[in-house]
């Protein structure tokens, strides 16, 4: 994940006369090695990097990666669309797309042991430090067009800075201060060959399988499914967004899933007056119709475990008869995920619910930490 950009002060130099630790050793592959084509790789990814250390990396990143594409290649088809679109929008390269495998393996809601999430998995200081903003209705860590210009334009600017991708993707999870400490004390070039870059072994392991998969894609041994076809659309608040899936009769969290910048589901206090959700393509006529018929006035609450109507009606400050005014139809005693309807004047007084797959967040759903302490 992308480090703070400036390590200052508490933090001691390495003296050039400290030892680097030398890698972790890898268990070899069963998979059959790829075979090496003879011509010089002209993919800057893998510019001056040899033959026989390509292979060895495909190899490494096959033995991780291999088994668990499915999932990985099927969490994306929500987000690469918007994804791929920014990076070539910006002139990117489409090679960036491999970071968010090793990040996050595709899953925008995912979160790390030290607070980072999102594809590209940002803290909330280097976010704001590349202008990523969140507030109490979006995070824009999770907004797939925000945080991919970010890191790709960070990536880019350390590129730049440093002449080759490895040390770029070096800088994006170790920091720039730390890797230009390591490359005073030793310098180095691809094609001293990557087992020998002056990084922590989990810096070189993060480079060498993102730059593998980025030869295993470049070669079709692995392959991104199409993305889903989506349209963005602005929505109108107050608005429940499960209520509006369930409507418009679209899979569960199907909205969630493709735009994962939200943090509630219910927008009920006019800010902000409108949402711009990516909708699918296929589904599209469906919302709009649903859009169309829906009440402004009234909104779907869901009835926690244990909830009474008396517990329904103190929580919103109003009468049991309201409530079950509102709800004619409804059955008691009251279940939990049970949907009550209520008017919107109510609800906008309280706190709205939230984006119902951060629910796992606060379970601790942790990502595979690539992370490395700084340094």
């Amino acid at each position: 994940m992308v480090r703070a950009i400036l390590i200052i002060g508490s933090l001691s130099l390495i003296s050039c006369a400290q030892t680097i630790q030398p890698e972790l050793s890898s268990e070899k592959t069963e998979q059959p090695e790829a075979v090496a084509t003879p011509e010089q790789p002209t993919n800057p990814f893998l510019a001056g990097l040899s033959h026989k250390e390509i292979t060895n990396i495909k190899n490494e990143a096959w033995q991780v990666y291999g088994r668990h594409w499915k999932p990985v290649a099927t969490r994306s088809q929500y987000v690469r669309q918007p994804l791929i679109e920014t990076l070539d929008h910006f002139g990117y390269p489409r090679e960036l797309q491999m970071v968010p495998v090793v990040e996050s393996s595709y899953d925008p809601y995912v979160v790390s042991s030290v607070g980072a999430t999102g594809l590209w998995q940002l803290m909330p200081e280097t976010a704001s430090d590349l202008d990523v903003n969140q507030n109490k209705y979006f995070d824009g860590r999770r907004d797939i067009r925000a945080s991919t210009l970010a890191a790709a334009k960070y990536l880019t600017r350390q590129y730049r800075r440093f002449g080759n991708w490895e040390m770029a993707l070096a800088a994006y999870h170790l920091g720039p201060t730390a890797v230009q400490r390591r490359l005073d004390c030793h310098p180095w070039k691809p094609a001293d060959g990557l087992r020998a870059m002056p990084l922590p072994p989990i810096t070189k392991t993060y480079i060498r399988q993102i730059i593998g998969l980025i030869a295993l894609h470049q070669d079709g041994l692995i392959r991104f499914p199409k993305p889903f076809a989506t349209e963005t659309i602005k929505v109108q608040t107050p608005v429940d967004i499960n209520a509006l899936q369930a409507k418009a009769e679209l899979p569960e969290n199907q909205i969630f899933r493709m735009n994962p910048k939200l943090k509630l589901n219910q927008y009920v206090d006019g800010k902000p007056e409108t949402l711009s959700l990516r909708i699918s393509k296929s589904r599209l006529k469906k919302v709009k119709q649903s859009l169309a018929s829906t009440s402004s006035k009234h909104m779907l609450i869901t009835v926690a475990r244990g909830e009474n109507l008396g517990d329904i009606s103190k929580r919103y400050n109003t009468s049991i008869q309201l409530v079950r005014s509102n709800n004619p139809n409804i059955e008691v005693p009251l279940k939990a995920g049970q949907k009550l309807r209520l008017p919107v004047k109510l609800i906008k007084r309280f706190d709205a619910e939230e984006n119902p797959m951060l629910k796992a967040v606060s379970g601790q759903r942790i990502v595979a930490d690539n992370s490395s302490p700084r340094s």
